[in-house]
């Protein structure tokens, strides 16, 4: 097995090849014929799991389960939807923390802000607005998380993905990391 220490110490860039293979749903794909349905199933089902911690990565994600007032812990957002500014409004949450992460990348930086608020839950809810790109930060999400934990992301034109955390999804996303 790989070991990787985490957070990383050093920017971790990943090859269009990689990105390709993350673009695939790590956790279980919710589908269904709107955004509202997918939301109200992902809140059903995270109302049944009763979670210790629930990270949204995505603008679009974060603001959907927000409209329905499903508890999430930690939002992760840039700003943009589908590469395009559109900033969301996540009313009542005064508490951002801000970091960069560019495209494509994990950075050192963002990952530790990151674990810190994992482990953290007394600045919870909380909203980590990243400065370039969110998308792999789901990937340091997982690798942060205890396990139990929900990290839910949005896959484009399909629907939206909820990430159970345990020790085999820790150990997939050490191997993708390997392969970096």
């Amino acid at each position: 097995m790989n070991i990787v220490l985490w957070p990383p110490r050093s920017k971790i860039i990943f090859t269009e090849e990689m990105k390709e293979r993350l673009r695939k749903p790590i956790g279980e794909l919710i589908t269904g014929r709107d955004p509202d349905e997918v939301t109200e199933r992902l809140k059903k089902i995270i109302e049944e799991i009763k979670p210790p911690l629930v990270i949204a990565v995505g603008d679009y994600i974060s603001s959907k389960l927000h409209q329905h007032n499903v508890k999430v812990d930690i939002y992760i957002i840039d700003g943009k939807i589908e590469r395009i500014e559109k900033p969301i409004e996540l009313a009542n949450l005064e508490n951002i923390v801000e970091s960069i992460n560019e495209a494509g990348t994990i950075s050192p930086s963002s990952s530790e802000k990151l674990h810190e608020l994992i482990h953290s839950p007394e600045a919870w809810p909380i909203v980590l607005k990243i400065n370039g790109e969110e998308d792999l930060l789901a990937l340091s999400a997982i690798l942060s998380s205890p396990d139990n934990a929900v990290v839910v992301y949005g896959q484009p034109k399909e629907g939206a993905v909820l990430v159970r955390v345990d020790e085999s999804i820790r150990r997939k996303m050490v191997n993708i990391l390997g392969e970096v």
